[in-house]
């Protein structure tokens, strides 16, 4: 908990260097360029999140309420979007080694994904995660439409939803890698009305912590990205409240027999 509330407390310089120095700590060898902090594990999975937040500065004073297990800024916004991202991987290398990729500016354009694939060669991983979702079991995959790997995702209890953008639509494409963006624990992120719930955030993470299980036993197989190019996409849904996800995904999977034309 303090952890996660100093998180928050910090400007994206700062929290920059924390990481750089954390990372550098645990024997991780960080890269820190313009744009982002990168670093290689021992586990072929990329964890993803960026370090901006939409606030022009951080918040000064945070509360917690035990009723309800949030955490809220009674002036204004928090910043989880992403903090809890960070929080979140910071939490998972405790105990595991993953790729990990800081992003900077992910708020004013993916400034920081679309350098750091500019900067850095294919990672030699089998999937992406981004954490930098609302809500609690979200999984959302943009324009990637490998089958298969919304499936994996799916068995860890997330299901299927549909979002605008993030550094994981930049990121899956160039490297050719299938990648999911997961909920945090974050609600009505960009207003002042914002607030964590903490117990959703760790339940994340536990899921999470069992898919890098899995892989480090490695019977995961590599998955690519697999455009979807089908006549629903990401960008048709950005009014979310307008659709039936579910009729959605069972239209596109019994438009191609559950397989993406390209693979």
């Amino acid at each position: 908990m303090e952890e996660l509330i100093h998180l928050l407390k910090l400007n994206q310089k700062d929290l920059k260097k924390e990481l750089f120095k954390y990372l550098k700590d645990i024997d991780m060898n960080p890269i820190s360029q313009d744009g982002f902090l990168y670093a290689e594990g021992d586990i072929p999975v990329m964890l993803v999140a960026h370090m901006d937040t939409v606030l022009d500065k951080p918040p000064e004073k945070i509360s917690y309420s035990s009723y309800n297990d949030i955490l809220f800024n009674q002036t204004g916004g928090l910043g989880g979007d992403d903090r809890c991202g960070i929080y979140a991987i910071l939490y998972l290398l405790r105990k595991f080694k993953p790729y990990v990729l800081f992003t900077e500016d992910e708020e004013i354009g993916c400034v920081g994904a679309n350098k750091a694939v500019k900067a850095l060669l294919k990672p030699n991983v089998k999937y992406i995660i981004e954490l930098d979702r609302r809500g609690f079991n979200d999984c959302v995959f943009y324009d990637c439409g490998n089958y298969d790997f919304i499936d994996y995702i799916e068995s860890f209890g997330f299901k299927m939803d549909y979002g605008s953008y993030s550094d994981i639509a930049i990121l899956g494409p160039s490297w050719d890698i299938a990648t999911v963006n997961l909920s945090c624990g974050y609600y009505n992120e960009h207003t002042s009305d914002e607030y964590i719930i903490v117990n959703d955030l760790m339940c994340t993470i536990k899921r999470v912590k069992k898919m890098l299980k899995s892989v480090k036993r490695n019977d995961i197989p590599y998955y690519d990205y697999q455009k979807d190019n089908h006549k629903y996409n990401s960008y048709d849904f950005f009014d979310l409240s307008q659709y039936d996800w579910k009729k959605i995904l069972k239209y596109k999977k019994d438009n191609d027999g559950g397989k993406n034309e390209n693979k």
